[in-house]
Order: C-alpha cells, then structure tokens, then sequence
C-alpha cells in the first residue's frame, strides 16, 4: 500500500469512478481486526482493475471523506434513512441490525466493512462480505448479491452512530 493524502484518495477515487474502474475504500478505526496500525486512523482506497492500493494514516477519522466516497460508490440515498431500514430478509444480518441499534443507543462505538468479493481484505472471495465490528465481537455476514438494503441499513445506523447524516 503506498502512503498518500486524503486529498489525494479523493482524487483518486473521482477519476477511478469517472473512468469506471472497480473500486472502493475502507475506514479502519486503530482497533481495527483489519488495521495494520494500531495508534492511528486508516483510510484504504482499493483499485481492483488496476490492481492498485493507497493509505492515509491520520490521528481522526476522515468523515467527510468517507461520505463524499459511499454516496460516489453506493448512490446518493444510501444514507438516506427513508430507503435505510432496521430490518433484513437475512437473520445473521437482522441479528447485526438490532447489536448496532443496541451500541447507537448506548454510545458504544463500532464500526462495519463491505467486502467487496476481490477486496484484499475479504477472506471470502468472490462473495460480498458485510463485517461488523463490535465490542469484542466480529461477525461477518455473506452474500452472492450486493447486499444493497442490508448495506444501507447499517450505513445509516453507522452514520448516525457518527453524527454524519
């Protein structure tokens, strides 16, 4: 992974999604199973066409970023609560819903990833992989489709858990 600004990824990332390239991005917190640098804030942005990986380390959390990057990558309503719901035809991913609503309620911070089936960080290739990080807890949630509902879901309760929507 080479080391670059966040201004940079969303650089990067605009041009990516202009040329249509198969890409998409990760915020690791420092307590992150998948964070390589435990004292600092990871921002990964992941180019699958060009085979092509680039991270800013940084002491806070880039949420602005992170926001620009979701609706670029996911729609303009994915953090829309109206089309996000608390619900899940999926009972793994139902039981996520109700632990994130549970941590939101008591202030207790988690955070998720959407894998994508040739992310770098996917155990599971060539499946979409919904990981959730909680209090001791990581549970990962697989799927053949995108799981677009189950991703607004839970990037709405994270959005909200952070104070962006």
């Amino acid at each position: 992974m080479k080391e670059i600004t966040i201004d940079q990824v969303q650089e990067q990332a605009r041009l990516w999604q202009a040329q249509g390239k198969r890409w998409h991005f990760h915020m690791f917190t420092p307590n992150c199973v998948f964070n390589e640098r435990h004292d600092k804030h990871a921002f990964v942005l992941e180019n699958r066409t060009d085979d092509q990986t680039y991270v800013v380390y940084s002491d806070e959390p880039h949420v602005e970023a992170d926001r620009e990057l979701v609706k670029m990558l996911h729609g303009d309503t994915i953090l829309d609560r109206d089309r996000g719901t608390t619900s899940s035809g999926n009972e793994k991913m139902q039981i996520v819903l109700q632990r994130a609503n549970d941590l939101n309620a008591r202030n207790i911070p988690w955070h998720h990833h959407m894998l994508f089936p040739d992310c770098l960080f996917n155990q599971h290739q060539g499946q979409w992989n919904i990981c959730f990080e909680g209090p001791d807890t990581v549970v990962e949630v697989l799927y053949d489709k995108e799981p677009v509902d189950d991703l607004s879901s839970i990037e709405v309760l994270y959005a909200e858990q952070i104070g962006s929507v």
